[in-house]
């Protein structure tokens, strides 16, 4: 069958990203966590002290859909909070965040290791920055 779709420098970038996103996925399933949830927990260990609302803009997530997604990192035992003001908390990762971000560390390497052996060598240099070509300001 023709796919001419194949050609369509979205298209790839979308098939490529869902296939990317899948298998980082499976991997993190193993740990019990969901990639946004690393995303979350990396994060607030590079900024102890971050609000919810500052973890939704850094990325690009509603309110609504935070909160759940803290609660159960929360339930977990994996985040602490600390009173910023009368409405706001600040949240840093507990030991038992800090080593479950660890081992999703190694988890990402391993990916990041797959994902890039996919790659020519010679265009690795330039994949990331073409992608945040793409999506920053």
């Amino acid at each position: 069958m023709k796919d001419p779709l194949r050609s369509l420098p979205g298209y790839a970038l979308r098939r490529a990203s869902a296939a990317m996103m899948e298998d980082l996925g499976q991997r993190l399933n193993v740990l019990d966590l969901r990639t946004t949830d690393v995303s979350v927990l990396i994060l607030i260990d590079a900024n102890p002290g971050v609000t919810q609302s500052g973890l939704c803009r850094a990325l690009g997530i509603q309110r609504a859909n935070m909160t759940p997604l803290i609660a159960r990192l929360d339930k977990r035992n994996l985040l602490e909070r600390t009173a910023v003001d009368g409405r706001s908390h600040g949240l840093a990762l507990t030991k038992a965040g800090q080593l479950l971000l660890s081992e999703a560390r190694k988890t990402i390497a391993a990916h990041e290791d797959t994902l890039l052996s996919r790659i020519p060598e010679e265009h690795r240099a330039h994949l990331v920055p073409a992608l945040q070509a793409l999506w920053n300001d």
